[in-house]
């Protein structure tokens, strides 16, 4: 056993180490993202389109919430967009971003739940959908394996807009704290090198 896990390791830290000998740095690049989202709402698996340019990196995507912390049910479709900014421009092989987050997600509440008990209007109520917006700061890490391929991971904290709509007029809304991590793999599918 300890012999197979030091021959797998041997093996991706010799990709790894090939990788980093053809890599260069770029000033800006086009790139796809594949990766986890995992929030107060719930984890997020899907593609993002990224575009980076002199230090700043601009990520939008889709996903399918895959795990529903608050039980709306899951394979909701969620938007994602993501502003970074690296100090460095990327000039390392191992590079630290600040970051800010929006992820919506929308459900039609009123499949899982046709009545929920109001406790401050002391009655039921039929939901039709519930909204949640995201918006979060934060720090993460990419790591350049490479001129294609590179691994990020990023932490943030902020608050999250819960707004619930109901078949009757009225509608709620709740702000809470929430925390997002995201872990990915990305692919570079152009770029002009840096001079």
């Amino acid at each position: 056993m300890k012999t197979t896990a030091f021959f797998i390791l041997s093996i991706l830290f010799s990709v790894s180490v090939k990788a980093q000998e053809a890599y260069d740095h770029y000033t800006n690049y086009y790139s796809i993202e594949a990766g986890f989202i995992g929030s107060s709402s719930g984890l997020v698996l899907g593609p993002t389109f990224s575009v980076y340019r002199g230090g700043h990196k601009i990520d939008a995507g889709l996903g399918m919430k895959i795990y529903d912390v608050w039980k709306d049910g899951s394979g909701i479709l969620t938007t994602y967009l993501g502003y970074k900014y690296y100090p460095n421009e990327r000039k390392n092989d191992f590079n630290l971003y600040f970051g800010y987050y929006d992820v919506l997600s929308v459900h039609n509440m009123g499949k899982r739940f046709p009545e929920v008990y109001d406790e401050a209007s002391d009655k039921y109520r039929s939901p039709t959908y519930v909204y949640l917006l995201e918006n979060l700061i934060g720090l993460g890490f990419d790591y350049q394996m490479g001129n294609r391929f590179y691994m990020y991971t990023d932490f943030s904290v902020g608050v999250v807009l819960d707004w619930t709509t109901y078949r009757e007029t009225e509608s709620t809304i709740e702000i809470r704290s929430t925390g997002l991590a995201r872990l990915g793999v990305g692919y570079n599918i152009g770029w002009r090198k840096a001079k």
